[in-house]
């Protein structure tokens, strides 16, 4: 295989297109391509269909995918708040690439008939699809439609984002070929010999002790340990470090175990949920996911330095074979310099642990990636699809 990644933040659309295909074929040559990723700027979706027929034709791109994004990633940098253009291509020798585009109705008609979307996307489950998924956060239900996909596809590693940089309906744009819309999902499969490695990164790490939800209705905890949840906590959080009390206050989160059967939880275990509301009288918690009496819990805190120590982890648990070749990040737009307080973070450690590695991404309004082997939609997390020229095993961290 062969990749290639470009960044430009040139403001005139000639000059931004002729930046891109100039950095591209610098690293390929000419010649077509099978697969792109790209990635724009609010601030060009006034020329954005010129962009993209453009970059289609110059680098004759077979299957095209992409978003806006109120942040873009591309090379060793995150442009934040500045517009900027980033794409990825490859070429894949005798990987099938399909391009699929979806609508909220579509996902009404047959959320758990995995024939169904076999049929809506051309895609088959064998052999198992690499695949990557941008949803338009105001018009698609992500949650069902990564639910769904999960289903139709089992153990397919499944990364991507909701699209960013608008506040309402109509103001993101997604891209397949030379279709441009306000609405719906779009995204690809890659089949055959080619594999993606993904790590989702929730940047958090845990206080306290695991517990058992004993009495949950909804996204509503009750109990934990037969305890009312704020009662927990406010025999916990004198306990800790005074600058864990402190970021507790504004920080705090709890993570759902995905795997009861293990006898000692790590980072990585958990899948990390916002807390949304409490009720003081009753000492109840509001979590934003589905939560029962059984599972285990434990809270969890985040910060710059927290969330740096958990790439880190994650990277380094990356198996160095087959070589990484090209990788896609997905970071929230809670992340980057703001959380960091100081800018290209994670994709400076990407390229620390990997090398020059071909990269683009975008920050977005929420990340999609595997914990635990099923894909999740996530908050204030930095997702990565790492491609390999064969397939590995799958590893979610």
């Amino acid at each position: 295989m062969e990749w290639a990644a470009a960044l430009s933040t040139k403001r005139a659309v000639e000059k931004v297109v002729a930046d891109l295909v100039q950095q591209l074929q610098a690293r390929l040559g000419a010649g077509a391509t099978d697969v792109g990723f790209l990635f724009v700027h609010p601030s060009y979706f006034a020329a954005m269909e010129d962009i993209v027929e453009a970059l289609r034709a110059a680098l004759g791109v077979r299957q095209l995918v992409g978003c806006s994004g109120a942040g873009i990633i591309g090379l060793d940098q995150e442009i934040e708040e500045e517009p900027a253009i980033s794409m990825l291509v490859g070429r894949l020798p005798n990987v099938t690439v399909t391009g699929f585009a979806l609508q909220q109705d579509q996902l009404e008609e047959g959320p758990t008939d995995a024939a169904y979307w076999h049929y809506q996307l051309d895609v088959l489950p064998e052999p198992t699809p690499m695949m990557v998924l941008f949803s338009d956060p105001f018009t698609v239900h992500p949650i069902e439609l990564v639910n769904a996909l999960a289903a139709a596809y089992p153990g397919a590693p499944l990364v991507g984002g909701l699209v960013s940089g608008g506040r309402q309906p109509g103001q993101v744009r997604l891209i397949l070929n030379g279709e441009i819309s306000d609405s719906g999902a779009v995204g690809v499969a890659l089949q055959g010999p080619v594999g993606m490695r993904t790590i989702v990164s929730q940047g958090c790490r845990p206080i306290g002790e695991p517990l058992i939800i004993t009495r949950a209705e909804k996204n509503v905890i009750h109990e934990l340990a037969g305890r009312p949840p704020i009662e927990v906590l406010q025999e916990l959080l004198p306990r800790l470090p005074a600058a864990d009390q402190q970021l507790a206050r504004k920080a705090l989160f709890l993570g759902r175990v995905i795997n009861e059967y293990k006898e000692e939880y790590e980072r990585g275990d958990f899948l990390i949920r916002n807390l949304i509301g409490r009720d003081p009288s009753s000492g109840a918690l509001a979590v934003g996911d589905v939560v029962r009496a059984g599972q285990t819990v434990q809270f969890h805190v985040r910060d710059g330095r927290s969330a740096a120590e958990d790439l880190k982890i994650a990277l380094e648990a990356c198996p160095d074979e087959p070589p990484v070749e090209a990788a896609l990040l997905f970071s929230c737009l809670g992340r980057g310099e703001g959380m960091y307080g100081e800018p290209h973070h994670d994709t400076r450690m990407l390229q620390r642990r990997f090398g020059p590695v071909p990269t683009a991404g975008f920050f977005c309004s929420g990340e999609i990636g595997p914990v635990g082997g099923h894909p999740y939609v996530h908050g204030f997390t930095s997702v990565l699809g790492l491609f390999t020229a064969s397939k590995p095993p799958t590893r979610a961290v």
